[in-house]
């Protein structure tokens, strides 16, 4: 726990270091989603921010190799998570074994996001600042109806949200309690997500 903790604080202490906020929210909406959408912003607005096709191939290449490992990790974290719901699921669960399961779910954790600051760490350097903070500034344009649309049920829920992520995921998470306002905003972003 005490590694997980560290290595979550080093995360966010390289995430604001290296300006890479476009990237900070990890492999993951999913990790996948995450990935196809910071992949589809970079190649509809490469040109504009004077990236050439030859940096945009290396990024698609890195993010594809971190996704593709995400998924492995995170299909065995649901193994291991429900693995847990069985051992919860019993009478009189057996205690090591919960917390052996605890451990392993933590483990796979961890690797997630030593996956995720590796793909991080592998592409900041193929874009310069200004590309970084272009790309940033495009997703919290993508955000911002969500923002506005979902403003009291921000305020009211999910303020300590730490990313636009994070929010979304929060907002999701109570869904049945959102405007209707809120739920048109959240599923136009959902949509966009998507894609064709």
């Amino acid at each position: 726990m005490i590694r997980r903790t560290a290595l979550l604080g080093c995360a966010l202490i390289f995430c604001a270091a290296l300006g890479a906020n476009a990237f900070a929210g990890g492999m993951g909406e999913t990790g996948t989603e995450h990935g196809r959408q910071l992949l589809a912003d970079l190649d509809a607005n490469a040109a504009r921010l004077g990236i050439s096709d030859e940096t945009v191939a290396k990024i698609h290449r890195v993010v594809a190799d971190g996704m593709a490992s995400g998924e492995s990790v995170r299909a065995e974290l649901n193994g291991a998570r429900t693995t847990l719901r069985s051992l919860l699921s019993t009478p009189r669960p057996d205690e090591a074994a919960v917390m052996a399961q605890a451990r392993q779910i933590g483990a796979l954790d961890t690797k997630l996001l030593e996956l995720r600051l590796q793909t991080l760490l592998r592409v900041r350097p193929l874009l310069t600042d200004a590309q970084i903070e272009a790309l940033h500034d495009i997703r919290k344009q993508r955000l911002a109806p969500v923002r506005e649309a979902c403003r009291t049920e921000i305020d009211a829920a999910c303020a300590d949200a730490a990313s636009g992520r994070e929010t979304v995921h929060c907002l999701y998470a109570r869904h049945d309690h959102l405007s209707d306002a809120c739920r048109t905003a959240l599923s136009a972003l959902h949509a966009e997500h998507a894609g064709p």
